[in-house]
């Protein structure tokens, strides 16, 4: 992926550059539901690695989950004349992607999705937000061709032509 700092820092929904120490949080809590979600980027002490975490925090934990259960986790570094790259990702603790196409820019988006949703005031449905980042059903993500190669077949005055009934 290899993008400048400014890049990446846009990447992960931060839209400046961190300096050595500072993080970018968000945080929402849902009362009713009794959770609590919280996300942050932050640069390292020597300005050269940054990670991206979430988590969730329970009031009354489900059944099987601790208390406080880490929902993502990003580390990017330096890879050489000024640019920067993840080099790990997780989920809920366990490495997640790494076998996918340009998993590192899709890190990112999963993580600005998730920052996204806590700006909005919404506990992130974190299944769905990987699904969106890493698929992406409107984004066409991994999926390779698809309709057997031919161009639709379009006569040029279909498209000049108003709709009938009114407005678009």
């Amino acid at each position: 992926m290899q993008l400048r700092l400014d890049e990446l820092m846009d990447k992960l929904g931060v839209g400046r550059i961190l300096n050595p120490y500072e993080t970018h949080p968000w945080s929402y809590y849902d009362a009713a539901k009794g959770i609590t979600c919280s996300a942050e980027v932050r640069m390292g002490m020597d300005g050269d690695e940054i990670e991206a975490e979430a988590q969730m925090v329970y009031d009354a934990p489900p059944e099987g989950k601790p208390p406080m259960e880490q929902i993502c986790f990003i580390r990017a570094k330096p890879s050489g004349e000024g640019r920067w790259d993840s080099v790990l990702f997780r989920v809920r603790g366990q490495p997640y992607g790494e076998d996918k196409y340009n998993w590192q820019e899709k890190c990112c988006l999963f993580f600005s999705l998730l920052a996204q949703s806590l700006q909005m005031n919404e506990i992130p449905d974190v299944d769905a937000l990987l699904e969106e980042a890493f698929r992406g059903r409107n984004r066409g993500g991994d999926q390779r061709g698809g309709g057997g190669g031919k161009s639709p077949k379009i006569q040029a005055a279909q498209l000049l032509n108003k709709p009938k009934g009114g407005s678009f």
